[in-house]
């Protein structure tokens, strides 16, 4: 959860990345006649939920090309990484091993069109050959800003169509709609962030599809996920995952169709 009170910043620069944060820590043991194969692992949770992660390694880069745009006969600018050129309508960029965020290599090129007018604004970002360290992106993102529907409020609407392989050959695609949300409170602490959508998710043999039930949300002092419930389906077994009832708390609940429920621990 911290990594999104961090992006909670870049989300007034360039329209938004962001993701929930989230893994769990639970046991693998029969669930009362429900093969380990179909039960929700730890880790299936964290990608179900972070799957977008990836994606976000080229944030500081894509706010710094936003910030620096200026169509008043700029047409190129060049980093010791990565080189840009601009249009009337956006941007192209190639990136030659640039290290974000510390860590993360990043290799190829996206492409970036936007639309912005006096009631909403929006971009579209076009992966190609696209390398977060050893894994690549192909595909599109699409970043609605929907503007403020009550006092202090913004949300925006993310969809994505990506194909990723990671760094161990595995091939994973995401279609879908992500709606993400905060409010402004009197004090920081009070700035309660949310996340409503459908997304579909394969990977590998395993395909997912997940349905925000109650919006999930939490507040910026709170560490973990306090309120809100999904429904996923994984290989055609419904399940259910229930975050709580806005207790700041580590705990969430997973129903499995049998009627049995686990407890999970979750965990930065």
């Amino acid at each position: 959860m911290k990594k999104i009170q961090n992006r909670v910043k870049n989300v007034c620069v360039i329209l938004l990345f962001s993701t929930f944060a989230i893994s769990c820590s639970t046991d693998e043991s029969d669930k009362d006649g429900i093969p380990d194969t179909d039960a929700l692992t730890a880790q299936e949770v964290q990608l179900l939920l972070e799957s977008d992660e990836l994606v976000s390694a080229a944030d500081q880069v894509l706010s710094q090309l936003f910030l620096n745009n200026d169509t008043s006969g700029k047409t190129g600018s060049t980093n010791e990484c990565y080189a840009a050129e601009y249009t009337e309508t956006g941007y192209s960029v190639t990136f030659n091993n640039c290290v974000l965020n510390g860590t993360d290599n990043v290799n190829g090129s996206l492409i970036v069109t936007y639309a912005v007018n006096s009631e909403s604004a929006s971009y579209t970002v076009t992966y190609n050959d696209f390398y977060v360290n050893e894994a690549v992106l192909n595909g599109s993102r699409t970043i609605l800003l929907l503007g403020a529907t009550v006092e202090n409020a913004l949300s925006y609407t993310v969809n994505s169509t990506m194909d990723l392989v990671l760094a161990n050959g595995t091939n994973v695609s995401e279609n879908g709609e992500r709606i993400f949300g905060f409010t402004i409170g009197e004090n920081i602490e009070d700035i309660a962030i949310t996340l409503d959508g459908n997304w579909n998710l394969t990977v590998g043999s395993d395909v997912y599809a997940i349905n925000v039930i109650n919006e999930l949300q939490t507040k910026v002092g709170c560490t973990y996920i306090a309120e809100g419930s999904i429904g996923i389906t994984k290989n055609g077994l419904a399940l259910t995952l229930d975050f709580g009832d806005g207790t700041c708390d580590d705990k969430a609940t997973i129903t499995y169709p049998n009627g049995t429920t686990e407890e999970v621990t979750l965990r930065d």
